[in-house]
């Protein structure tokens, strides 16, 4: 699956839990959201946290790390859903339950997601 379409699914699909997702959407939608994210915390950090905090009469200077992150705070928030739902659909891809990801959970869970993001999926029909 390519990146642009990996996108979109993880856009239409970000309710969607009884389908399932390829490796390849899966790892695609990771990498959108970690560059995704990544830039919002530059344009926070260099632009609109220290816009927000010099009108708010604080004094900061880029990347202040007491200046406020608001739209890296709200990215990650608008995103958190549809991440959950892919992962969710990548494991039952492998052929488990999609309640395995609540193994996130806990410190060591982190190890047998990672088996199940990198486990390769039931055969599917081409489309």
């Amino acid at each position: 699956m390519r990146l642009i379409k990996a996108i979109k699914s993880g856009f239409r699909n970000y309710a969607n839990t009884t389908d399932v997702s390829s490796r390849g959407e899966f790892w695609f939608w990771l990498l959108f959201v970690c560059v995704f994210l990544c830039l919002t915390l530059i344009v926070d950090g260099a632009y609109l946290g220290p816009l927000i905090a010099n009108l708010s009469g604080q004094e900061s200077m880029a990347f202040d790390q007491d200046a406020p992150k608001w739209l890296s705070i709200i990215s990650t928030i608008l995103l958190g859903i549809p991440t959950l739902t892919v992962a969710m659909r990548r494991i039952q891809d492998t052929g488990f339950s999609k309640w395995w990801i609540l193994l996130g959970l806990t410190v060591i869970g982190f190890v047998p997601l990672l088996f199940f993001f990198l486990k390769k999926g039931k055969k599917r029909p081409k489309a």
